[in-house]
Order: C-alpha cells, then sequence, then structure tokens
C-alpha cells in the first residue's frame, strides 16, 4: 500500500503537464476516480484503476481536485479523476428587456443559497448540482418570475464548486 500525505500539484501545471502527456502515452499513468462528495476527506483508502492499494492521510482543509497529481516518480504517475455528475446550468439571457437589472442576480442567489448548493460561475452560466431530474421542473417554479429572461438545463460534468465556497449541501 502507499500512503499520500499530499497533493503535489495538477497536471493543468507546466511542472506535471509535459510528464503527465509522456507517460499517458505508454499507459504509465494510474487513475483514482472519486466523487465529489469524497474530496474533502482527509482520510480514505482508495484503489486505482490498476490496482494499486492507496492510503489518503491528508492535512485538513485540503479538498482533492480533478486531474491532482498525487504520486509522480520517473515511471509513474497517479492522478485524481472526479466523476461526472448531473448538474443545473442557468443561463441569464443577453437581453432581459425592461427587468429590473438587480432582480435576475438577486432572484438567482436567494433560491440557490437558500438550497444551500455549491455553485460554479463562468460567464453568463451557473452551475451547481442536483440529484434528480425533477429538481430542474422546482426551480423553473422558484424562478417563475424571471423565467423568460433565464435558460434552465442539465449538464453531466465534472463539478468542482468555486474556490472558497464553503457551503454545505442538504
Amino acid at each position: 500500500m502507499i500512503t499520500i500525505n499530499s497533493i503535489l500539484g495538477n497536471v493543468k501545471d507546466t511542472e506535471f503537464a509535459d510528464k503527465y502527456e509522456q507517460l499517458s502515452k505508454i499507459n504509465s499513468c494510474e487513475v483514482i476516480r472519486i466523487q465529489r462528495s469524497e474530496s474533502q476527506r482527509v482520510r480514505m483508502r482508495k484503489t486505482s484503476d490498476k490496482g494499486t492499494d492507496i492510503a489518503f492521510t491528508l492535512p485538513q482543509g485540503i479538498q482533492l481536485r480533478h486531474k491532482d497529481v498525487v504520486l509522480s516518480s520517473p515511471d509513474k504517475m497517479i492522478i485524481i479523476e472526479i466523476e461526472p455528475e448531473s448538474v443545473a446550468t442557468i443561463s441569464i439571457n443577453e437581453d432581459i428587456g425592461n427587468l429590473n437589472s438587480i432582480e435576475i442576480p438577486v432572484r438567482l442567489g436567494h433560491t440557490i443559497g437558500n438550497l444551500h448548493r455549491p455553485l460554479r460561475i463562468e460567464g453568463r452560466k451557473i452551475y451547481f448540482p442536483i440529484q434528480a431530474d425533477t429538481e430542474l421542473e422546482m426551480f423553473r417554479r422558484l424562478l417563475d418570475p424571471i423565467i423568460d429572461h433565464i435558460k434552465i438545463n442539465k449538464a453531466h460534468m465534472v463539478f468542482e464548486p468555486e474556490e472558497g465556497s464553503h457551503i454545505h449541501e442538504h
């Protein structure tokens, strides 16, 4: 068993990007798949896709991210992959007409905040996890006063909340 005490970096970092690409070509990268809910656990035991037994004993407050490097040697790299999950996407229409410009963000923030959902904002889109498709209809009802000015859809993706958001989910 290998014990992991820290995160070395991420394959998106220039320090690991080239090495990851080279080791991937020769099938020398291993993957540990976890759910987002496990990403904040500091103690856990997992098995990589190639059978390597790994124990995590990370410092408190550390969060595993998609494509984090947890082991790097000259001939092997082990990375984390967060499992994709269902998310709602809300995009704000470009033309909001005569609607008071503060109403949309306040209603969105109030609705999502009341449900204690972690979120990610990218441009004019807001992403947050859902457990069932029926939640999309619930959000459409809750956001009915502004529904003509937004689009609510479902996506399946690796969801990583905004940095520093310490939201608990219900």
